[in-house]
């Protein structure tokens, strides 16, 4: 295993960000498979796909703009936590609506 991680740059980089030992516990078949599922990532499926750099000063930075059509199966956990926030802060806002304008009634 060890010639094959040498010459192949992905084993390196993932065997580098690994514990020293946990490179020997894989098998040939799942370092293929490993591979075989992070190459499926591909460049290109978006409708919109812009990626640049900008220099500002000394340092550079990179730009990603994606834009397509939703394909993922199950929504993503964040989505929920926002959308509940999103109603306690409303409801906040009209409870105290609410309270001010019955406030304002009755302070007569």
């Amino acid at each position: 295993m060890d010639e094959r991680e040498e010459s192949d740059p992905f084993l390196r980089q993932m065997f580098a960000r690994m514990s020293p030992g946990a490179k020997y516990l894989f098998t040939p078949y799942q370092l293929d498979e490993i591979k075989r599922a992070f190459s499926a990532r591909t460049f290109g499926a978006h409708a919109v796909d812009l990626r640049f750099s900008v220099r500002l000063f000394r340092t550079s930075f990179y730009v990603v703009f994606l834009l397509g059509r939703e394909r993922r199966l199950r929504p993503r956990q964040h989505r929920k936590l926002l959308a509940t926030v999103l109603l306690l802060v409303l409801l906040a806002l009209l409870g105290s609506a609410v309270l001010s304008v019955w406030y304002g009634c009755h302070k007569r």
